[in-house]
């Protein structure tokens, strides 16, 4: 399936019923909204489309609507948030599986202190040393600056006692402004593929949070469910094991390697051997997400 270029949200409403609807990249940059994209979300809420905002903010729900309503993307716009940061506290929390069962209650956190508030938890007790931790926490880097070499030994020594980590968002990199930073997925990975740690990922693009949105949702056809987001190993990827059509936004994370800069059209060559080498096919693709 090839996918279809420049196209507008707008006349699609009428093929779907639901839209799930990445916030990073998609919506703001973490500084500002994006005016096109607002504009669709009133206007799919004027439709009566139910929209569901699903983020790799590794906050609660309720946190990340506080953040992106301080933005400027009011409540009025959406009908649900759901955030890797939910999906993680309550796994912990509410001990959702066997493997959250087994673990201990002494974490090691690798995080900003935005992010402390993943450890208001009745399972988890903050310990400052690796040597006593009973697993990780990871939900980014401690400073904005960091790059994975800053937690080499430390990860290296968690690798030695077999700790297992908890990442509680699966993005490698964020863009902050125009400023690259990396994320929780970053360490996380270096830690899964270069120590051989044990590695439990919440959010996009793994089912469980897929599906716990579609819960929310009411269970819609799949067919009648579009994902908008600028992730092509997150948003893209999710939706294709979800089984539902995806739009990429492509002036957010990845403009750089579609060669897109200020007032640059998108090379489409680029464009499709960008999508070969990730092996994605999205069913519709545009510079930004706007109406028309």
């Amino acid at each position: 399936m090839r996918t279809i270029f420049n196209q507008n949200i707008g006349p699609l409403a009428k093929s779907y019923d639901s839209f799930i609807i990445d916030l990073w990249g998609t919506l703001h940059n973490g500084i500002d909204p994006f005016v096109g994209a607002l504009e669709s979300l009133k206007r799919m809420q004027e439709l009566g489309k139910s929209v569901a905002l699903l983020s790799n903010a590794p906050f609660r729900s309720e946190v990340v609507a506080d953040v992106i309503d301080n933005i400027g993307i009011p409540r009025e716009l959406y009908n649900y948030v759901y955030s890797s940061g939910e999906m993680t506290w309550r796994a912990i929390a509410e001990k959702t599986d066997s493997w959250h069962a087994s673990l201990g209650k002494k974490v090691v956190f690798i995080g900003n202190d935005r992010h402390r508030s993943m450890l208001d938890n009745p399972h988890m007790i903050e310990v400052k040393n690796i040597d006593t931790a009973e697993f990780i926490l990871c939900t980014g880097p401690r400073e904005p600056t960091d790059k994975i070499d800053n937690y080499f030994r430390e990860l290296e020594f968690a690798s030695k006692k077999e700790l297992p980590m908890v990442c509680a968002n699966p993005d490698r990199e964020v863009l902050r402004g125009n400023r690259r930073e990396i994320c929780a997925g970053a360490i996380a990975e270096y830690y899964e593929d270069q120590l051989s740690g044990e590695v439990v990922w919440h959010g996009k693009p793994f089912r469980p949070v897929f599906e716990e949105v579609l819960r929310m949702l009411g269970n819609p056809p799949r067919s009648r469910v579009l994902m908008i987001g600028d992730g092509i190993k997150t948003d893209i990827e999710g939706a294709k094991r979800c089984k539902i059509d995806s739009f990429l936004v492509c002036s957010g994370i990845h403009a750089r390697a579609l060669g897109i800069s200020s007032g640059k059209e998108l090379n489409l060559d680029i464009f499709h051997k960008f999508l070969k080498a990730n092996g994605q096919s999205p069913r519709y693709a545009a510079l930004n997400m706007c109406w028309g």
